[in-house]
């Protein structure tokens, strides 16, 4: 886990469903005349587990990066350690809460 690979192919795979989330509401909302809220209700409704695991890595993928950068710069800039994870960390357990919420509600 020191090598960093495992976060690399994480962060790829994570990318990879985040493009193809990007895409679908690319093609979404050529198809329709407005993006309504209605309308992506409807149209999201067969994708809800899709997108909670879409969220779920999201938020995974913000620590992982704010664990990164905190390694990488928090002593250079006098910042205290752990300080941007830990922020990172809450800020995705809200997002997360938040968002199960809409997609489930």
């Amino acid at each position: 886990m020191n090598s960093g690979v495992k976060q690399w192919v994480f962060q790829r795979i994570a990318n990879a469903l985040f493009i193809t989330f990007g895409i679908f509401l690319l093609c979404v909302s050529l198809a329709s005349d407005g993006l309504t809220y209605e309308y992506l209700k409807a149209e999201m409704t067969s994708w809800k587990w899709y997108l909670a695991i879409v969220l779920v890595l999201a938020c995974i993928n913000s620590v992982l990066a704010a664990w990164q950068i905190d390694g990488d710069y928090a002593k250079k800039f006098g910042f205290p350690s752990n300080l941007l994870t830990f922020t990172a960390l809450l800020v995705s357990l809200l997002f997360l809460f938040y968002g199960l919420r809409l997609l489930f509600t």
